[in-house]
Parts: structure tokens; sequence; C-alpha cells
């Protein structure tokens, strides 16, 4: 009992959070890997960009999926509302065909 209590004040919310936080940095900054210039590549922000649109393409795959899992299963509990389905939907089209969008503004589609 003696031995809870010290652990109790010895590691208090705001203390783990803040051991919670150092350690996403780090873990954050060891899996970062520098984008290096090509000369035949093209420049390094181009590349760099390219790298973050393929990322973040990963990652939006990945919430899709989540996300329409989630719809599913609220129709399959009887939860569902349509209205956020729809949204859902409609994001997940939105999110995927950024690409195609921005390339209509700006008149190169």
């Amino acid at each position: 009992m003696k031995f809870t209590r010290q652990m109790g004040r010895m590691m208090s919310d705001r203390r783990a959070r803040q051991i919670m936080g150092i350690a996403g940095a780090v873990a954050l900054i060891s899996i970062a890997q520098p984008v290096l210039a090509q000369s035949s590549g093209g420049t390094s922000i181009e590349t760099g960009l390219s790298t973050i649109k393929q990322w973040m393409t990963t990652v939006a795959s990945v919430v899709g999926v989540i996300a329409v899992m989630a719809v599913g299963y609220a129709k399959l509990t009887g939860r569902m509302d349509w209205g956020k389905a729809v949204t859902v939907l409609i994001g997940i089209g939105i999110i995927f065909s950024a690409a195609t969008i921005v390339g209509w503004m700006g008149g190169s589609a």
C-alpha cells in the first residue's frame, strides 16, 4: 500500500504527459529522414513535398478505412446517422481527389 502511494506521488498526470511528450518527440526525431537534393530528380523542395504527399496519402488511406469501418459498425448496430455517413464519404472523396481539384483550379487538369 505504501509503495503505490509513493508511485502515485512520483508519477503525476502532468509528469506522465511530459514523459510521453518527450518520448514522442524522440521517436519522431529518430524516424525522420533528411531530404537530400538530387541533381536529376528535381529540387529538394519538390522531392520533399512529393514525399510528404506520399506519406499523407498513406495516412489518409488508413484513416479512410477506419472511418468506413466505423460507419459500417454504426450501421451494424443500428445507430447510423445518414448525415454523418454521407459526410464521411464526401470527406474521403475530397481527400483522395485533392490533386485533381487543385489541378482544375490551377487550369492544368
